[in-house]
């Protein structure tokens, strides 16, 4: 009996080779019409994929690419071992790559990869990414891409977050049920999303609360420390009313802690500061900052997962995991 193979389908549709793997690999480029009838004829002639062949065909490596914004961050320090376990079970290798949340780095490292002909690369997008060019160029050359801990909306792929506007909300919420009016939210850079998400959880609660927003509470500071010191020096110096703080990161978190400290405030009696990412030395300081926490081992586990998932399977859709946050209070509250 005759083997069926990608060539078979593509002869039988009158289409590339290549079209007939990215219609199989649910890919965002090929027409949902182009994708019925490779799956119904794939299904009529009863195909097995060859993944040898597969990953022979297109010359990969044993590598999975890691791109991430900052190595020291705590939650990458933690999602990359999840990532490398799932890597070493399936007999390959993590590369990992920083880009010090710029742009051009990061383009420049995801043509390093495809040029090295990784199997996958997971990503986590540089704070200054101005185009996704790079990353639709991942998805046209069939290579698997899953975000984490940073989502973009304008790439349809699979990813692993958690809900970013739920968990502000909660965060802003306590605050507001314990009397605190006059909230400042210190977000990250404008472009990103959970930034966005944030925000939008900042905003519902002061509206479930049936409190105004005062706009010159909201903040955008960029994950630079001279920025971050500036922005917060600005805002303690503007005389603006404000009894708390939720901040985008832990690290503009714990500076407001600090320069509050200097100005002679009284944590949390005059001013109260939660954080996110819960990194170690939140528990370390005076006093302990609150802060969001995010299962980061989980989350470089299922990235992976994902990676595998997609490489392993002719009929993958793409999925979205949202992990669960928690608040750990402190006594910064």
């Amino acid at each position: 009996m005759e083997e069926i193979t990608l060539k078979t389908i593509a002869t039988q549709l009158g289409i590339s080779i290549s079209t007939v793997s990215r219609a199989l690999k649910n890919h965002p480029d090929i027409k949902e019409s182009t994708k019925k009838a490779v799956y119904d004829l794939a299904e009529q002639l009863d195909y097995e994929p060859n993944q040898l062949a597969f990953q022979l065909l297109n010359k990969r490596s044993n590598t999975i690419g890691v791109v991430v914004p900052k190595i020291s961050y705590a939650l990458y320090l933690q999602a990359i071992p999840g990532m490398a376990e799932i890597a070493e079970k399936n007999g390959y290798q993590l590369l990992i790559c920083q880009t010090d949340d710029n742009h051009e780095k990061e383009v420049r490292q995801i043509q390093t990869l495809l040029s090295s002909r990784t199997s996958g690369i997971v990503l986590s997008p540089s704070a200054n990414s101005t185009s996704v060019e790079h990353l639709l160029k991942v998805q046209r050359k069939n290579v698997p891409l899953v975000l984490f801990n940073r989502d973009c909306e304008e790439i349809i792929c699979s990813k692993v977050i958690i809900d970013n506007q739920k968990a502000a909300y909660e965060a802003v919420s306590i605050l507001l049920s314990r009397g605190r009016k006059r909230i400042a939210y210190l977000g990250g850079p404008n472009h990103l999303q959970i930034s966005h998400n944030r925000l939008n959880g900042y905003r519902k609660a002061h509206a479930d609360f049936g409190i105004d927003v005062d706009d010159e509470l909201v903040r955008i500071i960029s994950q630079e420390k001279e920025d971050m010191i500036k922005a917060i020096h600005d805002l303690f110096e503007s005389n603006i009313q404000l009894d708390a703080i939720v901040a985008y990161s832990d690290q503009i978190a714990q500076w407001a802690l600090v320069l509050s400290k200097q100005k002679g405030m009284k944590i949390p009696e005059d001013l109260s500061i939660i954080g996110f990412y819960d990194e170690p030395v939140n528990e370390l300081l005076d006093p302990p900052l609150s802060s969001v926490s995010q299962p980061a081992y989980e989350m470089g586990v299922k990235a992976l997962e994902l990676i595998f998932k997609e490489l392993n399977s002719t009929r993958f859709a793409f999925q979205k995991i949202v992990l669960e946050s928690k608040l750990i209070i402190r006594g910064s509250i």
